[in-house]
């Protein structure tokens, strides 16, 4: 008789797929990750030691997606493997081509989501409260960064394990439309609000300082409008400040 996928299978998955990216490669992406955080549904579903040599095979295969999004497609995969059993499927070949499909719209909204969504709006609101409230702005956006993410993990597993092949209905860039224009316009307020704060914290030091921080938004808005990368706007942005403080200290 074929076990069922227990809750704390779920969790194992859950832990392991923590480090779905720990063993990246350019062969099969987070393949080989993927596969570690299948261990779980392969020792409940099998009890053969061959059995479960030819389940993590066939997930040995190339898969990529955005990591943090890719628990979306584990919880799925452990419905699908776990009704192959229970209904005896001939051929598991569905399941493989449902992990390539998932590819493409698990990348897109991950990056969306996270790289262009929370991890700004989140460095932002740090860098404001660095400005505010000193050194605690440290632990306060590791906990802004990681609520979403840890959310979005435990909520597309559990969502992929309940719907299986239906899961592809919840993703979809327009169904995470909204969610994008809340990041777009919070990310504005952050950047307004950490710019008006900077500026009023440079006229307090001197003059000098205000010289200086207007030079570098003007700087980091050139490169921006040029379509330069914004890590090389940053990058000149900082240095700009670093060579400031330096001449203030050798002055003094």
């Amino acid at each position: 008789m074929v076990e069922r996928i227990r809750k704390i299978d779920l969790f194992r998955i859950f832990c392991r797929c923590f480090l779905i990216q720990a063993s990246w490669n350019f062969k099969s992406m987070l393949g080989l990750g993927f596969c570690y955080s299948t261990i779980p549904i392969a020792k409940r579903l099998y009890k053969k030691k061959d059995d479960q040599s030819k389940f993590l095979k066939r997930h040995l295969e190339f898969f990529n997606a955005h990591p943090y999004f890719a628990a979306w497609c584990l919880g799925a995969v452990a419905k699908l493997e776990e009704d192959a059993q229970l209904k005896k499927w001939d051929n598991k070949k569905p399941i493989s081509i449902f992990k390539e499909r998932m590819v493409g719209p698990l990348g897109a909204i991950g990056d969306q989501y996270f790289w262009a969504g929370v991890k700004p709006v989140a460095a932002g609101i740090g860098v404001l409260l660095g400005l505010l409230i000193g050194w605690l702005a440290i632990p306060l956006y590791l906990l802004i960064y990681n609520i979403p993410h840890i959310y979005i993990r435990a909520r597309g597993l559990s969502l992929g394990y309940k719907k299986g092949f239906d899961i592809i209905s919840d993703i979809s860039v327009r169904k995470f439309q909204k969610i994008f224009k809340v990041f777009t316009v919070l990310g504005l307020l952050v950047t307004g609000l950490t710019t008006a704060k900077a500026a009023i914290w440079s006229l307090s030091q001197d003059f000098s300082g205000l010289i200086v921080f207007s030079i570098a938004v003007f700087v980091t808005l050139l490169f921006l409008f040029l379509k330069r990368t914004v890590i090389l706007a940053l990058f000149i942005s900082i240095l700009i400040g670093i060579i400031y403080i330096v001449f203030l200290n050798y002055s003094i």
